[in-house]
């Protein structure tokens, strides 16, 4: 599943609902049954799951038998959240990560794995930070299928051609912006035109990259606010920058650019630089070298730094599925069997990787990682995790209406119709009421120095 598609019109839910519900697991299905909703980007990705992970699990199971239903990408995550909130929908349940588990465990829709994950040892299986938020008050509700990240995307070509250099601190990345602009290039692609929030992509980046891991760790727990100087002074600086028209050629383009445009520009050199989220992994070959019919290539680095509080090279690190057991199942126990058959095999999430671009669970192993595996891809793989510089993407660890606070209204500060001191402090009330009524994730604590 890729971050792309993680918010879905409820409307489509309201009129898709009456049918869903009248077929869902927990009723009318044989007790050895497993039912599990997915939607994937391609029939090539969907047949190579169905294989490797249904069918391959139904031979190897005398217990449980999984039924998979594939529904409408655009539409999983709406029409799960109708028929699990109704009581209803498949023994395993699929969120968009942690945040959007949360809504089903504070509703009792969901069960705790706490005992499932002893029995299977998921915690020695997990990167740390993964498991940690993955728990709600202290259980473990999910278990997170895929993650990544979000990165600087760049054309070495390019790049060489311009004589610069990667940048890592904000003296570097803003000599870049100014020189690409200056050469009527655009520094930094960006835009929200038939997605409004991808604009949380590059909030989530700056963020990271303007405030830091450990203050944004602070005020996700409640030890710092929102409309801290620090973020207001991260929110200014990128109001400034866009304003700048270094992001996206200003608020004039901002609502038209999409992520088409955005890989298309960085591979025939009118973009500097596009900074997104690790799916793009996968949709980048479209766009470069023999399959776009070019001789162009990408390449990415982690994010600059853009405050001398913080360490360059951030990942703000990010979950884009996770599944539990859904508390109306029958047979929780085969629910609990399917999930832990998803990521007990390293070797089989790699080949994954490889065959389809899809991201793998956040394991700890990362020993089986075939030479299929674009180099690009294994490096964030491995990179990551020991690097220790770690972040937060705001659709996992924000809760859910603080992260949509997060991109819907900042849509006013672009337009100048709201400033960064009143949008942080229209997110810290929507924070606080979410943090009082315990509807938030439990972040891991931020290690490096």
């Amino acid at each position: 599943m890729t971050k792309k598609f993680t918010r879905w019109s409820a409307v489509v839910a309201m009129t898709a609902a009456g049918a869903l519900l009248a077929g869902c697991a927990s009723s009318g299905t044989p007790s050895d049954t497993v039912t599990y909703w997915s939607a994937f980007i391609s029939k090539d990705t969907e047949r190579y799951y169905q294989e490797h992970y249904v069918d391959a699990f139904n031979k190897a199971s005398d217990d449980a038998q999984v039924k998979m239903e594939v529904k409408q990408l655009q539409n999983l995550g709406s029409l799960t959240d109708t028929a699990v909130s109704a009581g209803r929908g498949a023994d395993v349940v699929y969120s968009a990560g942690p945040s959007s588990a949360l809504g089903f465990a504070a509703a009792d829709r969901i069960d705790s794995l706490d005992d499932y994950s002893a029995e299977y040892g998921w915690e020695d299986m997990l990167q740390p930070w993964a498991y940690e938020a993955s728990k709600v008050d202290g259980e473990l509700t999910s278990v997170p299928v895929e993650y990544g990240s979000i990165v600087l995307y760049y054309n070495p070509g390019v790049f060489e051609e311009h004589g610069w250099t990667v940048p890592t601190t904000r003296a570097e990345f803003e000599k870049v912006a100014q020189e690409a602009q200056d050469a009527g290039i655009m520094p930094i692609g960006a835009g929200n035109s038939g997605y409004q929030a991808q604009s949380e992509w590059y909030l989530s980046a700056f963020l990271n990259m303007a405030v830091g891991p450990q203050k944004l760790y602070e005020a996700l727990t409640g030890e710092a606010k929102f409309t801290d100087p620090e973020f207001v002074d991260a929110i200014a600086l990128f109001q400034d920058q866009i304003d700048k028209k270094w992001w996206g050629g200003g608020k004039d383009r901002w609502f038209t650019n999409t992520d088409t445009d955005m890989l298309t520009g960085l591979a025939d050199g009118s973009i500097a630089m596009y900074i997104t989220g690790t799916w793009a992994f996968g949709d980048a070959e479209s766009y470069f070298g023999e399959a776009a019919g070019n001789d162009q290539e990408w390449d990415w680095a982690p994010l600059p730094s853009l405050s001398d509080d913080v360490e360059p090279g951030v990942y703000p690190m990010a979950i884009g599925t996770s599944l539990s057991v859904n508390s109306a199942s029958n047979n929780k126990d085969g629910a609990a069997a399917y999930i832990d058959s998803v990521i007990n095999d390293p070797a089989k999430s790699y080949d994954y990787l490889a065959a389809t671009g899809q991201n793998p669970p956040p394991l700890v192993d990362f020993s089986t990682m075939p030479a299929e595996v674009d180099e690009r891809a294994a490096r964030l793989y491995t990179d990551a995790p020991e690097s220790g510089n770690l972040g937060y993407a705001s659709w996992t660890f924000f809760p859910a209406a603080t992260d949509t606070y997060l991109w819907s209204e900042f849509d006013k500060v672009i337009l100048g119709d709201m400033t960064p001191k009143d949008y942080l402090a229209g997110l810290q009330k929507t924070f606080d009421k979410e943090l009082s009524a315990g509807k938030v994730v439990t972040p891991f604590a931020p290690s490096a120095d």
